[in-house]
């Protein structure tokens, strides 16, 4: 998928399974990582997730989305 990158991270709710924002808002790594210096703290339920390891079917969805923001 041409949106979708091992350098593209998500911000997942494993209690909801899903993502935590739109399926267009997607973290490059150097994002993160500025996050993470500013504090940023995520939810008990709330993980860091790659893209590209996300089920087949999220990552259509996400590449989807993102295609439609161009």
């Amino acid at each position: 998928m041409e949106n979708i990158s091992r350098e593209d991270f998500i911000i997942w709710n494993n209690k909801t399974k899903s993502p935590v924002d739109q399926l267009d808002i997607v973290y490059h790594y150097t994002t993160l990582v500025e996050l993470m210096n500013d504090k940023f703290v995520l939810s008990n339920d709330e993980e860091v997730r790659c893209v590209a390891e996300l089920p087949l079917s999220w990552q259509r969805k996400i590449n989807e989305a993102i295609e439609r923001t161009k």
